[in-house]
């Protein structure tokens, strides 16, 4: 089932946007949807589709809709040129797209980021996701869990600052040089972890490619698109999770640089493209035997050594970290709770993999199921690596259909219940 996921660059713009702004006015609401659908019709040749179509604006703290157009099973009404209603509680709130009331929506929460350039590109970032099927993208659930480990963060960090490089860079053929060495520092990372290159390639053409569907889309003029970049490359924190959140970087820079030599070059790209071949031949990067101590050699002209440092002390810490959730989630006494037909949504930032057996870490995530809704704020829940069960530490009450725990609440369903068994396991269960 469709994951519902929100962005990284949204969590930025809500840094300085507080959710105590007033309410977006309904004649604004009005304006951006008008704005967003003359964006996609003015780049229809983007893909040769005009993807505008259903999009929910969604109040974070009362769950009410703002939407387009009336969905097809009468939730939403008619009120001042726009639709209206409640989204059901049972439907997460995230930046994403997702099937409600007859109609494939993109959902945007509120409140919006200030800038307007920010808006439209959250919007048609969002609408491109619905469209994505059409194109023949389609949603797989895979993990980048080696971005975690110090190596993989170590050669995608170089890769970041190589991408920086190319966009400070003052002529062309010096950002080719650059962007050469960023997919060194790609190429010599997917040699250390043979096999998961197919991972990163998928979140590439699943966010990265929407992210620069959005960023073409914004209006903004190719100076200020390069400042954008660039902006977005000093905000990310490399002391956050790069699982979930490198591909909002990655694609839009490359995509950058490949838009002056070929507008089109995206209409090339389809489900299987493997996108690291596609940089390679775009830029014309050497395709000989790639070498340690040469990739080490250049890495010195992009802070190699400072951040290897960084990142060995990273790893010291966070191995004591994993080891604090391994007992807590797999050996001290824990709820488990089958998961049958989830949906979700969870911060980005806040990914953790254990080791592939084990799974992954979130520390703030909302599962709704047939069972019912699970929030975690910040305490974090183990999901195992089947995407069938999801742990959470102990409950300390109990009340009827209510259960509660250290950072976390369940609300259940009629016919569920939470059962203690033999060995201090607490397991989610149906009435027969």
């Amino acid at each position: 089932m469709r994951a519902l996921i929100g962005i990284w660059l949204m969590s930025l713009c809500l840094q300085a946007y507080s959710m105590k702004h007033p309410q977006m006015p309904v004649d604004s609401i009005r304006w951006l949807f008008s704005r967003t659908e003359e964006a996609t019709a003015h780049y229809y040749s983007l893909w040769n589709l005009d993807i505008y179509g259903p999009i929910i604006l969604v109040d974070s703290d009362s769950r009410e809709v703002y939407a387009n157009m009336p969905d097809s099973e009468g939730f939403l009404r008619r009120e001042d040129g726009i639709f209206r209603g409640v989204l059901p509680e049972m439907i997460p709130l995230a930046n994403t797209d997702i099937e409600w009331g007859g109609l494939h929506w993109a959902m945007v929460r509120l409140p919006l980021p200030p800038g307007r350039y920010d808006r439209v590109e959250l919007l048609t970032h969002e609408l491109f996701h619905t469209a994505q099927p059409s194109l023949g993208f389609h949603f797989r659930r895979e993990e980048n869990s080696h971005l975690d480990k110090r190596e993989g963060r170590i050669y995608l960090r170089l890769e970041l600052e190589a991408l920086r490089q190319a966009l400070l860079a003052g002529r062309y053929t010096q950002s080719e040089e650059h962007l050469r060495n960023a997919l060194l520092f790609r190429k010599y990372r997917h040699k250390l972890y043979r096999g998961l290159e197919k991972a990163e390639n998928h979140l590439e053409l699943l966010e990265g490619l929407a992210t620069y569907t959005g960023q073409m889309m914004s209006g903004r003029n190719k100076w200020e698109w390069r400042d954008h970049l660039l902006t977005r490359l000093k905000l990310y924190d490399p002391a956050l999770s790069f699982v979930r959140t490198f591909a909002y970087e990655t694609t839009p820079i490359y995509g950058f640089f490949l838009f002056q030599k070929d507008n089109d070059w995206n209409k090339r790209i389809g489900g299987e493209t493997d996108l690291t071949d596609f940089f390679t031949e775009a830029f014309g990067m050497d395709q000989r035997i790639i070498l340690q101590s040469y990739v080490k050699q250049v890495a010195e002209e992009y802070n190699g050594r400072w951040i290897a440092d960084e990142e060995l002390r990273r790893e010291l810490s966070n191995n004591a970290r994993l080891d604090i959730y391994r007992e807590k989630f797999l050996e001290e006494p824990h709820l488990e709770i089958r998961l049958e037909e989830m949906e979700l949504s969870y911060d980005l930032q806040n990914v953790i993999p254990l080791d592939e057996d084990e799974g992954t870490v979130y520390l703030s995530i909302q599962i709704s199921d047939r069972w019912g809704i699970l929030r975690v704020e910040k305490s974090g829940a183990l999901m195992r690596s089947d995407w069938r069960w999801v742990i959470v530490s102990r409950p300390l009450e109990i009340d009827g259909d209510r259960i509660t725990g250290e950072g976390w609440t369940l609300q259940l369903n009629e016919g569920y219940f939470v059962e203690e068994t033999t060995d201090g396991v607490y397991l989610l269960s149906r009435k027969q």
